[in-house]
């Protein structure tokens, strides 16, 4: 072969190649069958008994020949070879069947909150929570400190609520979530970011977020700490039911040793006033 068509070949293969990569979405080979799933049915040479299937919520297909069949549970290959059984008992000799899934709406999963396409996705077989959030978009810049994941389980007979928390830094730069398997029926909420405002004799009075268990000493940290005018008082303006509520809180107290440095939660405005000379 000479060098250019060598050259030619490269080429080809080199653009084909992620094409396919691309239109790959057939469900992995442990995707167990469920009511509302579309399974696709090849046999060769007998166009008769092939076609799309639904799975009813019976967990049955209505199948050529043999009727009611039960898929429900049951992988694309162990549908095939269930079926290729039945029909060579009493209809065929030798037939030979190709299955795949060709719709999914089994195994849902719900998607909420801070990230670029919320919503139901239907899981393909073994899922993480990486993985999900991938086909999500990724996490939304306004997205907060967590994640919770929401399931039922089990437990001595009886169906247990379970959450489990998740840190959207650790989930961004792959620390957790990677091994996190999503089940189906999961409920997965992305938080949204918890600000606090903060004004007054300060170095950068504005808009921050608040990080977990972040206290008044370290909101006047992060807004660059207060200014050589400032009241050694701070007050702590909150909506309680409706109702704002006005705390002082006294720093130099606080420094002391002799009063708690209370936490700032979502919504607080922290005014720190001018003092009197």
């Amino acid at each position: 072969m000479s060098r250019f068509f060598r050259l030619v070949l490269v080429f080809v293969l080199a653009s084909v190649i992620p094409v396919v990569a691309q239109e790959t979405t057939s469900a992995s080979s442990d995707y167990r069958v469920g009511a509302g799933d579309m399974i696709r049915i090849d046999a060769f040479g007998n166009d008769e008994i092939s076609g799309e299937f639904l799975v009813e919520t019976s967990g049955t297909i209505a199948f050529p020949l043999l009727g009611s069949v039960k898929v429900e549970g049951r992988t694309a290959s162990e549908i095939s070879r269930h079926l290729e059984q039945m029909l060579e008992k009493d209809y065929y000799v030798d037939v030979q069947l190709q299955v795949e899934v060709a719709g999914f709406q089994s195994q849902p999963v719900t998607l909420l909150g801070e990230v670029q396409r919320p919503g139901t996705y239907y899981l393909r077989g073994r899922t993480t929570i990486t993985q999900l959030l991938a086909d999500a978009g990724g996490l939304s810049p306004n997205c907060g400190s967590t994640l919770e994941l929401r399931r039922e389980e089990v437990v001595d007979g009886e169906v247990v609520p379970r959450v489990i928390t998740f840190s959207t830094t650790k989930l961004r730069t792959g620390e957790t979530g990677r091994d996190v398997e999503v089940r189906a029926g999961d409920v997965i909420s992305v938080s949204a970011k918890a600000l606090f405002f903060i004004t007054g004799e300060v170095a950068r009075p504005g808009q921050y977020e608040i990080s977990q268990g972040l206290t008044v000493m370290q909101a006047l940290s992060q807004a660059g700490g207060p200014s050589k005018f400032a009241s050694q008082t701070v007050e702590l303006h909150r909506e309680t039911g409706g109702a704002k509520e006005i705390t002082k809180v006294d720093l130099a107290q606080i420094r002391k040793g002799k009063a708690t440095d209370p936490h700032v939660e979502a919504g607080d405005v922290l005014i720190v006033r001018r003092r009197f000379f």
